[in-house]
């Protein structure tokens, strides 16, 4: 007599075969997914060393004051997005201009120049924020604004600390100056580690060492 397989027994074994895949891909997927989003993380988002060199730009002819530039953003990427995109012509990069009022007038005014600070390499001027906008700003905008230190004139009382954002064209890394009137910024490279500290603990005499 001849044997004859069940039909049933080759589908049911691919029935098997299936459920058992997509058992260890529901089970083992999910984790997967974390210990790989982990390691993205760890490897695109690892902070910069602390003893890599950047550039600030520092001024000291106003007598018991720091002056000081520096690369700084909006902590918030999607506020310096939002920001970046009202700015006429665009933006390339934030920089952050610190007032150290240790000893100076009470207060120190420092009327920041509406056609910006420039640089012996030419190129784009540093602008004040504030002064480069387009369009009316709403009051949400306003406030984020003046949080960041956007006005036309920064009053800094003795023994405190004020800021101004500014924008420029361009990378400004290779600038070597900031100029506006009487005042020069010029460039000091100091590693993170060393502008951290300072502006951790802002010390007069310390500031001569950046």
């Amino acid at each position: 007599m001849s044997h004859r397989s069940d039909p049933m027994v080759p589908i049911l074994g691919t029935a098997v075969t299936v459920l058992v895949i997509g058992a260890a891909i529901f089970v083992f997927y999910p984790a997967y997914r974390q210990w790989s989003a982990r390691d993205a993380v760890a490897v695109v988002g690892h902070p910069p060393s602390p003893t890599e060199a950047v550039p600030v730009w520092v001024c000291r002819t106003e007598p018991g004051v720091a002056l000081l530039l520096d690369a700084g953003a909006p902590d918030d990427p999607a506020v310096a997005g939002a920001l970046a995109a009202r700015f006429r012509g665009g933006v390339d990069h934030f920089l952050r201009l610190s007032v150290y009022n240790f000893s100076g007038p009470d207060p120190f005014a420092l009327p920041l120049p509406a056609a910006g600070f420039t640089s012996p390499e030419g190129g784009f001027s540093a602008l004040p924020a504030i002064a480069s906008l387009e369009g009316e700003l709403t009051p949400k905008e306003m406030v984020v604004l003046r949080g960041l230190g956007g006005s036309t004139v920064l009053e800094v009382p003795r023994g405190r600390r004020g800021q101004a954002l500014l924008v420029i064209k361009g990378d400004p890394a290779a600038r070597t100056a900031f100029v506006s009137g009487g005042l020069t910024f010029t460039r000091r490279m100091v590693t993170r580690e060393m502008l951290a500290a300072w502006q951790a603990e802002p010390d007069l005499k310390a500031f001569e060492d950046l």
